[in-house]
This record gives structure tokens, C-alpha cells and sequence, in this order.
């Protein structure tokens, strides 16, 4: 698990350059949790189907759609309360103010940054959107469209703003195999702990075997 968020990391960083510094692992938990415990008044029920729910999701989805350092500087604050929080599974960040830097910073470092809301589901004050994200970038896959899935727990204000972002995203799985170079490196480490995971399930499956047949041999 280390190795790999390691990995994912470096990444990142030949993506984004001097931008954001990851948030250590047991930092990022406590501040999701007390994200939830501090929002936890301040949330509304958006009710499906509802005027107000169908607005907060299409500022939501306009500002994730064909992102640009523009784009992010006129509506961030539209979209997220100034106590709103992020938490993107690599970066803690608070405040309406930080987020937009953070995005905008992100949006100046690739061509396309596309995300597209598939379906939702909501949990009391909470809502869980399945997504799919597209990325264009020169320093990843050659400059070709990289595709991946996640999921964000969303909560709003009473003004349909955001007051958590929380992804749920294997973030390394589409992006850090595309690196020049090091995703090579990564790819050969990958196959050979495959490779040592299906080398241990066969061994096991043979001693189970062998146990088969000498208990029935006895």
C-alpha cells in the first residue's frame, strides 16, 4: 500500500509540478472525519427529484465539465461553500478559496479534464455520484485520452453549495502507468507481484491436493 500511493504520488507530481503537497494518509482520515462531524449541522436534504437537487447537481457537473483555469475561477465559488471541503484521496483541503487554487492549478496542467456524472444515490444528507473522468495531458499516454471511474460523496448547504467532496477513486490505476519511463518500471513491478500472487494460489491449490489424496490414501 505504501509503495504504491508512493508511486501514485510521484505521478501526480510530474503532472501538476509544484502544486498541492499530498496530505499524509492518517492526516487525510481525520480530517474527512471531522469534516463530517463539523458540516453535519450546516447539511440540507436535497430531496430527489426535487428543483433543488436538479440545481446543485448541474453547477456541480457544468464545473467538472471541460474544466479550465477560467472556468474554475468564475464558479468555484458558486459551487462550494467557503467552509466546503476536499478530500480527493490524495489532498485535505479547505475552504472555497484553497479548493479553487488547488483546481485551478490542476486545470493549468492538462489539455482536457472531463467528468461526466453517470448515476446517484443519496444517504440522508449525503449524496454518492459513479462518474467517469477523462484526461488529456501531454507527460501522460503519449497525449492520448486517459479514461477512469470513481465515485464522490457529496453534501450541500442550504444554498445547494457544496460542503464536502469526498472521491472514492483509484486514482493511480488510470494515470500512473502512462508515465514516460517510470510507468514502464511500474508496469514490470506489477506483472511480476501478479505473477509471485498466482505462483502462491497455485502452490496452495497443490498442497491442498496433495492433502486430498494422501487422506484418501489413508
Amino acid at each position: 500500500m505504501n509503495t504504491r500511493r508512493y508511486l501514485l504520488l510521484a505521478c501526480l507530481g510530474f503532472l501538476s509540478g509544484c502544486g498541492t503537497p499530498p496530505t499524509p494518509l492518517p492526516a487525510l482520515n481525520v480530517s474527512y472525519e471531522q469534516a463530517l462531524a463539523r458540516t453535519a449541522p450546516l447539511a440540507v436534504i436535497l430531496t430527489p427529484g426535487s428543483d433543488e437537487e436538479r440545481l446543485a447537481f448541474d453547477r456541480v457537473q457544468r464545473y467538472f465539465t471541460g474544466m479550465t483555469v477560467a472556468s474554475v475561477r468564475e464558479q468555484t465559488s458558486l459551487v462550494y461553500a467557503p467552509q466546503g471541503y476536499l478530500n480527493d484521496t490524495l489532498v485535505a483541503i479547505e475552504g472555497s478559496g484553497n479548493i479553487e487554487a488547488y483546481f485551478a492549478h490542476t486545470a493549468g496542467q492538462v489539455r482536457t479534464l472531463n467528468v461526466e456524472f453517470l448515476e446517484r444515490a443519496t444517504v440522508g444528507t449525503d449524496w454518492y455520484v459513479r462518474w467517469q473522468m477523462t484526461v488529456v495531458a501531454d507527460s501522460l499516454n503519449g497525449g492520448q485520452p486517459i479514461l477512469t471511474y470513481g465515485v464522490t460523496q457529496f453534501r450541500f448547504d442550504p444554498q445547494g453549495r457544496v460542503l464536502i467532496h469526498k472521491d472514492f477513486w483509484d486514482a493511480g490505476l488510470g494515470l500512473y502507468e502512462q508515465l514516460p519511463v517510470l510507468g514502464g518500471v511500474i508496469r514490470r513491478v506489477r506483472g511480476a507481484v501478479e505473477a509471485a500472487g498466482r505462483s502462491h494460489t497455485g502452490q496452495i491449490g497443490a498442497g491442498q491436493i496433495g492433502a486430498g489424496q494422501s487422506g484418501a490414501g489413508e
